[in-house]
């Protein structure tokens, strides 16, 4: 009987999706579909002669795969470092997308782009994101400061053969929901039934991807502990165990905070005897930036 009425179910419901998100108060100030653009900044933007990068982000849309593998397919140069700021979305469009970084052997680094084109605070409205898909290079800036690469997100980060998180930017992960809908009223058996199975084949799937991207299988222990409706910060040691950034320092530029007093701010994890890091946290005057390099 359960039989048939999985058999039924299968032609009652539209295609299942599992999502990986934040929460909405999370997603505020993001796009609602992925968005891919050059980018090209002042000098040394991007680390040290580096101008220009490729910036992803917005939120992770059914179709998004399809897009990213268009507009890569034609930035021949594979040394362009790609920034990523997302919130999540669509994990079976992210892991397409991370197996396409992989096979460019992308740099992957966690960061927000702001298109100095648009004003202060309007970066995903619509004016602002047709001068990010018009085609050419957009005059931006770039910070990692509060950038996050959550949920989802972070299937694209993985594909990346070069990955870095800097010490005030974020990798979150948590596990993932199934988003079901149905023309009808299938039986409360069936689905739940089918819930089950379908859950199943994402945690393999998961795990086959995480593996595959050669990262630790205690990425994968840890997101199937971590509820959909929380995020687990990925701290400088789980980052370092599980290969996803095995720098032993990472560091920020200095920055300019533009208080009434000026002064320029840097951060840094070092990483000391054992799995343990230790942040620094460098001030200097704005005048004298130049003696703290």
């Amino acid at each position: 009987m359960l039989a048939r009425s999985l058999l039924v179910l299968a032609s009652l419901m539209l295609p299942g999706a599992l999502h990986a998100e934040g929460t909405p108060a999370e997603k505020t100030g993001f796009a609602s579909r992925l968005t891919i653009y050059l980018a090209k900044g002042p000098p040394d933007a991007c680390g040290p002669g580096c101008d220009r990068w490729i910036a992803i982000e917005g939120d992770i849309d059914q179709d998004a795969a399809p897009r990213i593998r268009r507009f890569l397919a034609g930035v021949k140069d594979t040394q362009r470092p790609i920034y990523l700021y997302s919130p999540g979305g669509n994990v079976e469009q992210s892991y397409v997308i991370g197996r396409l970084l992989r096979s460019r052997k992308a740099i992957g680094r966690v960061g927000r782009t702001i298109a100095t084109a648009c004003a202060a605070g309007t970066q995903v409205d619509a004016a602002c994101l047709k001068i990010k898909n018009t085609g050419g290079e957009v005059e931006a800036e770039l910070t990692t400061y509060h950038a996050m690469c959550n949920s989802a997100c972070g299937y694209l980060f993985l594909g990346a053969t070069s990955r870095e998180v800097a010490p005030d930017a974020a990798l979150a992960v948590h596990n993932s929901r199934l988003v079901l809908a149905f023309h009808g009223h299938p039986p409360p058996a069936a689905v739940a039934e089918y819930r089950q199975r379908r859950m199943a084949r994402a945690d393999r799937d998961r795990a086959a991807f995480i593996a595959a991207m050669g990262i630790s299988r205690e990425l994968d222990d840890l997101i199937r502990t971590v509820k959909f409706e929380n995020l687990h910060l990925l701290t400088r040691a789980e980052l370092y165990r599980f290969g996803i950034d095995t720098r032993s320092l990472a560091e920020t530029a200095w920055k300019l905070e533009k208080e009434a007093r000026p002064f320029a701010r840097k951060f840094a994890m070092l990483k000391e005897n054992g799995a343990s890091f230790r942040l620094w946290n460098g001030v200097c005057p704005a005048k004298a930036e130049s003696a703290c390099r």
